[in-house]
Order: C-alpha cells, then sequence, then structure tokens
C-alpha cells in the first residue's frame, strides 16, 4: 500500500469531503434477500469507485488515489456515520488484492489491479479445504506444473462469496516431495474457466455465502502464478494478515452500522430499562476500543507492517465485538421492538436474526479465536509453546 501519514488538518479537511459527498449520495438500502444485496452492493460499488472513492490507499499508477490508511480510515468512519454499505468485493479490495499488489509482476499488476479496483472484477479465496482448515498446511488440491500450464485438481470449501466472484486466489501443492509447507504455489485462476464447479453452502442464517469450489482438471497458464513457483506459503501469510487486520477495520465500520441502527430502534420502541442501558453502554465502549485499535491499525499499514503478530489481535477483538454487537441486536432490537411497527433504516427482524447467527462464527472464520490467543501467547508475549 502507500500515502505518508497525513497531518490532522489535511485528514479533516478529507473527512469533511466524504461527508458532503456522502450527505447528497444516493445511498442505498441493502435488500434481505441474499442475491440481490450482492447485486445492490456491486453496483454502489461502482458508484464509490467512479466518484474516486475506492482504492484510496492503493498506487495512482495502478489506479488507486495514492493516499494512506488513514485516509481510508477516514472515509470508513463517514461511511458509518452515513449508514452507506461498504464497496462489493471485500476480499480483492482487503484480502487477496494487497498480496497481489506487493508480489505481483508489472504485467500482473496492469492486468488485475484496475479491473479489481473498478469493481468490474470481483475475487475470492480459495484457501481451506475439508481436511485443511486451521491445519493449512496439510492442503491437498494438487497442481500438476508443465512449461506452459498448471493443471489444478482438488475440493476447496468455506469460499466465501465464490458465487458472486470472478477471480480466485487458489493455493495448490505444486511439488508433492516437499516438506509440508512448501511447495505450495498461489495460483490466480478465472472461476468461468472449464472444470471449475462452484457449489453454495445455506448456512444456518439462510445466506449462500459459502461455498464448495471444485477443480477438475483446471488448466491455468503459468503466468498467474502469483510470486515464486513453489513459493506460494510466505504469500499465503501474507493474506492472511491482511484479512485480521486490513479486512478487520471494514467489519468494525459495519458492526458499528449495526450497533446505530440497534440504538435507533431502541429510541423509537420506547422506554429502556437500566439493564438495557448498561448492555448498550458495554457495547459502546467496546466499539470505542475497537476503532482506537484500528487507529493503531491504519498506522501499521502505513509503516508496512503487515503481516505480523498484532494481526491476531486485530481478529480477535474484532470476533469478540462483533458477537457482542450481533447479540445486542438480537436480544434489545430484534422481534419484540421491531414487531411493534418500527424499523430503523437497514434493521428489518429478519436482518437482526440473520446477522445474529452470522456473527456466532466471528471466533471461527479467519483462524479461530483459539488460533489468536495461540498466537499472540508466542509472537507477542514471548511465552513457551504448548506441548
Amino acid at each position: 500500500m502507500t500515502g505518508a501519514t497525513p497531518t490532522g488538518e489535511e485528514l479533516a479537511e478529507y473527512r469533511a469531503r466524504a461527508r458532503d459527498w456522502l450527505a447528497t449520495a444516493s445511498i442505498p438500502e441493502l435488500p434481505d434477500d441474499y442475491d440481490q444485496r450482492a447485486r445492490a452492493l456491486r453496483d454502489w460499488h461502482g458508484v464509490l469507485y467512479e466518484a474516486g472513492w475506492v482504492g484510496i490507499q492503493w498506487p495512482a499508477e495502478v489506479g488507486g488515489q495514492g493516499l494512506s490508511a488513514h485516509h481510508q480510515l477516514a472515509f470508513s468512519d463517514e461511511l458509518a456515520r452515513a449508514r452507506a454499505p461498504q464497496p462489493a468485493g471485500a476480499i480483492g479490495l482487503e484480502v487477496v488484492g494487497p498480496t497481489l499488489l506487493k508480489y505481483g509482476t508489472d504485467a500482473q499488476r496492469e492486468r488485475f489491479v484496475r479491473p479489481l479496483l473498478s469493481g468490474e472484477h470481483v475475487w475470492c479465496q480459495c484457501f481451506s479445504e475439508p481436511e485443511a482448515g486451521s491445519d493449512l498446511g496439510s492442503l491437498r488440491t494438487r497442481g500438476v506444473v508443465t512449461d506452459d500450464n498448471i493443471t489444478i485438481t482438488g475440493h476447496k470449501i468455506w469460499t466465501s462469496w465464490a458465487t458472486d466472484a470472478d477471480w480466485c486466489a487458489v493455493l495448490v501443492r505444486t511439488d508433492p516431495d516437499a516438506p509440508k509447507h512448501r511447495g505450495i504455489s498461489y495460483v490466480l485462476v478465472d472461476l468461468r474457466s472449464p472444470g471449475v464447479t462452484v457449489r453454495p453452502i445455506v448456512m444456518l442464517n439462510g445466506d449462500a455465502e459459502f461455498n464448495e469450489v471444485f477443480f477438475e482438471d483446471v488448466v491455468v497458464p503459468r503466468e498467474n502464478v502469483l510470486g515464486e513457483l513453489h513459493g506460494g506459503w510466505k504469500l499465503a501469510m501474507d493474506t492472511l494478515g491482511w484479512e485480521r487486520g486490513g479486512y478487520a477495520i471494514r467489519r468494525r465500520i459495519e458492526n458499528e452500522i449495526v450497533f446505530s441502527n440497534v440504538v435507533d430502534g431502541l429510541r423509537e420502541g420506547g422506554a429502556v430499562s437500566e439493564v438495557e442501558a448498561e448492555r448498550v453502554g458495554s457495547v459502546y465502549l467496546s466499539l470505542r476500543a475497537f476503532r482506537a485499535l484500528s487507529h493503531r491499525t491504519a498506522q501499521r499499514l502505513v509503516d508496512g507492517d503487515v503481516p505480523s503478530p498484532h494481526d491476531s489481535v486485530d481478529k480477535l477483538i474484532l470476533a469478540t465485538t462483533e458477537q457482542d454487537v450481533m447479540g445486542l441486536a438480537f436480544d434489545l432490537g430484534g422481534q419484540r421492538r421491531l414487531a411493534a411497527g418500527s424499523r430503523p433504516r437497514g434493521l428489518s427482524a429478519d436482518s437482526v436474526f440473520r446477522s445474529f447467527l452470522y456473527g456466532r462464527a466471528a471466533t471461527v472464520y479467519g483462524g479461530s479465536a483459539q488460533i489468536q490467543r495461540t498466537l499472540i501467547a508466542e509472537r507477542l508475549l514471548g511465552m513457551p509453546r504448548g506441548r
């Protein structure tokens, strides 16, 4: 990423410009239906891109704005203030994209980055497998290498937004004789390639955000290997660092919008008990602490300190805060109050229930809370490895 740390005056001016633009923008209210919601987010992505609000911290030479993570954070805060959704393409913008920018060749950047930023291409991340989730080094998806191509065969699972994606970053084992965490390559695959099958997984909340992806003799040009052949583990760790750090900023904003909607619903729903008020205050404090952490994360992004063990702190705080927010929405802003006729923007009874169920997985996806605590203990606190 790019951009120097801005002065307070520069950031205030940028924030004011974002607020003025959002005040006149036609902000979409997202439908409850998953497919309609995905289309609305993609359309909104296009609106934001055309107005210069996507790729804020990406270099100007690849189509970004050439600013800093602090500018991105300021704009995200203004999105939350306006109750506006984030752009589509979270995996491309915050997870896979930064790794592509860091390790890609000039030709790869020229080919992939501008369509990623514009929303023309939405990305997903094919890492986990049925028997290789937390132990990602055990992945079995095979890539047979020839002079010109890699032929991929295997099965990925828990792939977010694969039904909406055009491209995916796939980890494949290209050297079966290498040690466990070596011999893995990071390959960019067009999901329209012959032999790719995407099968939605309907989650507990009724959405089909997760997917299985099957690769049956999928032929991919060798020029689509990101980084060195057989050297994909380092890139995978970079991507996971962005997922735990940079992506946490996006989710924090989305959680703040849910919280604001809950508070509006409580105001419209009548008297609030002392116990309820205390719980709202507790969640508010958690969000404020997470916001302060986000500013530290933004500075780490400016300093190039990603991936880092601090990413695990971001992921752990995100997970626990998200569950607190969604639990509050379900308990205090759910059926009882919404059924009375109050419907704050974006907070139908269905969306409350769906978000609550989704939030239950926050301490599992992207690296479980137990794994994050282990990483924090060993790599930040210097505690001995467990036996």
